[in-house]
């Protein structure tokens, strides 16, 4: 069965410099299009990191969050990052 996704709002590049709550969404999806592995930082909004995991090169992620989490990557613009709302 296919996961059935409704896209909230634009398309945002996960930023190096500046954490985002990707406009308080609680589910987005992540797009990896570059060639190298990237690690996604999660924090709680004040600061604090939640934790942490890589992103593999060109791959998709689903990702639920609180909505004052925030999403960092480690370097690069090649990962997108937008919010959805979602089915089964």
């Amino acid at each position: 069965m296919e996961l059935l996704i409704n896209i909230l709002q634009n398309e945002l590049i996960l930023s190096a410099s500046a954490n985002t709550t990707v406009n308080s969404a609680v589910v987005v999806r992540l797009v990896h299009t570059g060639t190298q592995e990237h690690l996604i930082t999660i924090g709680n909004g004040t600061g604090s990191n939640i934790g942490t995991f890589t992103m593999l090169n060109n791959s998709e992620l689903i990702l639920e969050k609180h909505r004052t989490d925030t999403l960092q990557v480690d370097s690069g613009t090649d990962v997108r990052v937008v919010s959805i709302a979602y089915k089964n």
